[in-house]
């Protein structure tokens, strides 16, 4: 498969849904979701007492195929790869189903092995997250894919024969779960997963995969009017996962559907789900339950891609790699984005050796936000700044946190203590008063030295700082002409003077002069 701007096909055939998305690839944007179409099919619900995928079930998904062909037809996307997970694996008339299929919609069914499944949602989440140990939950509607990995590495994988739809056939009979039917789910899923004995236990981090999971992220983020955008890699906690509990068990199928957050089509399978989750939280006894948008599909697409262009996919660069394809969508160079960074990291270590800066316990979120810092140009000079705000704030980056991000939106977007209050409003419960100061602090240093690189060129080298009682001196080491970088560094040392409380004088020294003397 070409991998410059060649959109592919992936149309993962599951228990629940059967969903069509189209990717593509580029080295300087990464991996582009350009279509995500889903059709709820329930084909687990379909499975007859001999183990066949009924008729009726066989119908719904040719449908399914002939629907999505269209869809690729009209989008000329020829280069397809159908994936058939545990509703089609389980069935004992799959070589029928994949037969007729074809026949039927020209479209070629691969059914996906249980170890298959585990390993691409393990692949997915390591070239997403910055996680090195965790454990990945990919829950599906027949059946629950779990992997454990150290270092990046999976150690474990296993696939347990239920999932979310499967779940609610077996156990739940009304719409609403009664005391009795939830006690004896929750005394299966406990079983089936203390049958393992390396999952007791593992204190790590718990990656959750799939529809449920999503759901369950979106409701809280809901309820605790979440503001920031963006789901993959949003954390709950296992209290938070209770009380999730606590008041689906008491709603109706009804009360389900009308909850902000929760699809309507999941509402009746979302008990089960929870209650799995919760379950497998407690038996790993996990530091955290994150979600992850990246799975099966991603891991198809991965796979492929790391055998052709393995140098491209380091899972020990998993952010950098995403601020390379995020600079790479606004089209603004890497190298030249770092452009006076070693001035900006200089004057910030002198800064907070003096007490004037709180440091970042993470270094790497200075270099992010110095990088992003104004990216909103690109689409208006004039709202450059409330532009790079609300960019960087609605946008996935992989590996960093959704606190972290917004703290990159913060720094990068700073132009002057105003706005920053008017971004940092809605957000004053995630952002501490310190961290407030903090941030407001460290965006004005970079305000300050992307200021003054008014034409992106290298002609600042160094730069040396004094400190007496009533001033603080700078002294900027230049080659060639530097007029316009002094007028503007004069413009902008107001936001030094801010950070420091004492006046900031500035001197501009030409390299050559030095030598010549």
């Amino acid at each position: 498969m070409e991998t410059n701007n060649k959109q592919k096909a992936i149309i993962d055939i599951g228990s629940n849904s059967i969903r069509l998305v189209v990717f593509s690839y580029s080295k300087e944007e990464g991996l582009i979701e350009h279509y995500n179409i889903k059709t709820v099919a329930r084909l687990s619900m379909h499975i007859d007492v001999n183990g066949d995928l009924t008729k009726e079930g066989i119908r719904i998904l040719i449908e399914s195929l002939l629907k999505f062909k269209k869809i690729l037809n009209d989008i000329t996307v020829t280069d397809v790869f159908a994936a058939a997970t545990a509703a089609i694996r389980h069935a004992n008339n799959r070589e029928t189903i994949i037969i007729e299929a074809e026949k039927q919609t020209g479209i070629s069914i691969t059914i996906i092995s249980a170890e298959q499944e585990a390993n691409y949602g393990y692949l997915a989440v390591i070239h997403s997250t910055n996680l090195p140990t965790a454990v990945t939950i990919d829950m599906g509607g027949g059946s629950t894919e779990i992997t454990y990995f150290e270092n990046k590495k999976i150690k474990y994988w296993h696939s347990f024969p239920f999932g979310a739809v499967s779940l609610k056939k077996k156990f739940i009979t009304n719409s609403l779960i009664t005391t009795e039917e939830k006690e004896n789910l929750i005394a299966y899923v406990k079983g089936q997963f203390q049958s393992l004995e390396w999952l007791h236990n593992l204190q790590v981090p718990v990656v959750a995969i799939g529809g449920s999971a999503r759901n369950l992220a979106q409701v809280d983020q809901q309820r605790k009017n979440y503001p920031l955008y963006g789901i993959h890699q949003y954390e709950l906690s296992a209290s938070d996962l209770q009380e999730l509990s606590d008041e689906f068990s008491q709603t109706s199928l009804e009360g389900l559907k009308k909850i902000d957050g929760l699809s309507s089509d999941r509402a009746d399978i979302i008990v089960p789900a929870l209650e799995t989750f919760r379950v497998f939280m407690d038996e790993v006894q996990g530091t955290i339950f994150i979600y992850s948008k990246k799975g099966l599909r991603e891991g198809v697409i991965l796979a492929q891609l790391i055998e052709e262009t393995p140098i491209d996919f380091n899972v020990n660069e998993v952010t950098s790699n995403a601020m390379r394809h995020l600079l790479g969508k606004f089209h603004v160079d890497e190298e030249k984005s770092l452009h006076l960074y070693e001035i900006f990291s200089s004057i910030y270590l002198t800064f907070t050796q003096w007490g004037y800066i709180t440091p970042l316990q993470d270094i790497n979120i200075l270099r992010y936000a110095f990088q992003l810092s104004h990216v909103g140009k690109e689409i208006d000079v004039d709202a450059y700044s409330q532009l790079t705000f609300h960019l960087i704030t609605n946008l996935t980056i992989d590996g960093i946190s959704n606190r972290d991000r917004l703290k990159i939106a913060l720094l990068a977007s700073y132009k002057n203590k105003d706005m920053f209050k008017q971004y940092i409003g809605p957000y004053q419960h995630i952002i501490s008063n310190e961290e407030n100061k903090q941030l407001r602090d460290i965006g004005a240093l970079i305000r300050f030295t992307k200021g003054i690189d008014i034409l992106g060129r290298s002609h600042i080298k160094n730069v040396s700082i004094q400190k007496s009682e009533n001033k603080i001196d700078f002294t900027f080491l230049v080659v060639g002409n530097y007029l316009l970088e002094k007028n503007q560094a004069e413009k902008l040392k107001k936001h030094l003077e801010k950070i420091v409380h004492i006046e900031v004088k500035l001197k501009f020294v030409d390299m050559e002069e030095l030598s010549d003397d």
